[in-house]
């Protein structure tokens, strides 16, 4: 069983916006440790729960309190003949009064001095001075819980309970007209407080692979365990892959050659769902860089280079065509076979998926490998036997690998200015196939209720009701049958 790294504990289907992760070190290195909570203390003391700050506040305010009542008695009863004001000569004040005294300082109610013939405390410098203390103390005291409280307060992270995700991710299928298939992950966002739009709102994907880790025999084992980063192609991460969440949008990760969501085997078919193998020496290395086939597609960049002369193209239809023109060159300047673009069989490399690596010098003999590896393989089908659906190969990868989706939309709340995230988790569980979204927005069409909303009005200075659109929170986690044209 896959233990979350969020969970979702939230109602109508949320996650818990943090993740579960705890340190573990031993009793020798805690101390060492220690100095992040003491160097970060302010933060550490605005995550905890407001009912246990507020308490600690008041044991400190208090303890703050009984100091000075046992300074105000030390320094009444040093001189027992002078008269302070704060207790009847030749007696010195008691502790009760002191803390009372103490009390009337730090909050400048003005009860008026015990005992007192002075206000000023001419004759006692050294009860001056200790009221001097209290008072500065009391007044960085103030600031200090002031700033604190409104930090608390009007901390933005819970904004984040009002931006929702959809209960399911969908993994769905889209034939191009070139006959290229493309895999799309989506999830649907939709911020809940939609009358005042959120700021800069854009959102991001990582994949985690639990794997075994969470097994009762590797409880102890320690797992290369880490965050993939996935590539947003709607809206483009290119461009900061920004939302509009005051209406119901969907975010897609296109599951490609690059994809961490990927299955070994359709990696090692290459690009372009299987059109060149990963080890032919026709796709470029990624070098460890998050890329996307998309960028390839509209000439971003080149994922895929000529063996022969090393020219670099985005999509194969170019590398096929730039082989084709090449041949046709060569054959008409009597250019040898061997070595030149005349050896390379573009039908057989190109058209049907690569079986076998090919180095160079050897294509022909490749090709023909391939050729006859396909041709054999087809002879084996069981014509009888229902092929599994296309998407049997990514649910099982999924599974086995337990990957956990984590999306994250980060934004800035308007009214304060700070920002904010929302995190949701998808795992196998939570994860259709073959669907979409099921529409879940449609006209407000309640013209007898357009006066309806005068109370709301009269709180927040507008009200949206009949006005044009409305969302069906009923219908938001909805899907339907996914149309592949």
């Amino acid at each position: 069983q896959m233990e979350r790294l969020t969970a979702r504990a939230l109602p109508y289907h949320q996650s818990s916006n943090s993740l579960s992760v705890r340190h573990q070190t031993s009793r020798s290195n805690k101390l060492r440790f220690f100095h992040w909570y003491i160097d970060d203390w302010f933060h550490v003391l605005l995550r905890f729960r407001t009912v246990v700050s507020s308490c600690l506040f008041i044991v400190l305010w208090t303890t703050v309190l009984i100091i000075f009542a046992g300074i105000y008695v030390h320094v009444d009863g040093k001189n027992p003949k002078e008269n302070c004001g704060l207790g009847v000569a030749p007696n010195t004040i008691g502790f009760y009064g002191a803390f009372a005294f103490s009390l009337e300082t730090a909050t400048t109610v003005g009860y008026g001095l015990p005992n007192s013939v002075n206000g000023f405390f001419e004759g006692c410098p050294s009860l001056q001075v200790a009221i001097y203390f209290q008072m500065l103390v009391s007044m960085f005291f103030n600031a200090f819980l002031l700033s604190f409280i409104f930090a608390r307060v009007a901390r933005s992270e819970s904004r984040a309970a009002q931006v929702l995700f959809s209960d399911k991710a969908i993994i769905n299928r889209e034939i191009l007209p070139n006959g290229i298939k493309r895999y799309m992950l989506s999830t649907r966002i939709y911020d809940a407080d939609s009358m005042f739009p959120l700021v800069e709102a854009h959102v991001r994907f990582y994949a985690v692979k639990h794997r075994s880790m969470h097994a009762e025999e590797n409880r102890d084992v320690r797992h290369p365990l880490k965050m993939e980063a996935m590539r947003v192609s709607m809206p483009n991460d290119d461009l900061g892959a920004v939302l509009y969440t005051s209406i119901p949008t969907c975010a897609t990760h296109h599951i490609d050659y690059h994809s961490p969501l990927q299955p070994p085997l359709k990696r090692r078919l290459g690009p372009e769902d299987g059109r060149v193998m990963r080890d032919t020496g026709f796709v470029v290395d990624s070098c460890g860089l998050d890329l996307r086939e998309n960028d390839s597609y509209t000439g971003g960049q080149d994922g895929l280079r000529c063996v022969i002369c090393g020219e670099t193209y985005g999509t194969v239809a170019n590398l096929v065509q730039h082989i084709r023109y090449n041949q046709h060159t060569e054959k008409h300047d009597d250019v040898p076979v061997l070595g030149s673009h005349q050896e390379l069989d573009v039908e057989t490399l190109f058209k049907e998926k690569s079986t076998c690596s090919i180095s160079r010098g050897n294509f022909g003999a490749a090709a023909k490998e391939i050729s006859d590896r396909n041709g054999s393989k087809d002879a084996r089908i069981d014509i009888d036997k229902p092929s599994p659906p296309w998407y049997d190969e990514y649910q099982q990868y999924i599974r086995e690998s337990n990957i956990e989706i984590i999306c994250v939309m980060e934004a800035i709340d308007p009214i304060t200015s700070g920002t904010f995230q929302a995190i949701q988790s998808y795992t196998i569980e939570d994860i259709d196939f073959d669907v979409d979204f099921a529409p879940c927005v449609l006209a407000d069409n309640d013209e007898g209720r357009k006066n309806v909303g005068w109370l709301k009005k009269l709180i927040v200075g507008r009200s949206a009701v009949g006005r044009s659109i409305k969302v069906d929170l009923d219908s938001f986690h909805n899907t339907v049958k996914h149309d592949e044209g």
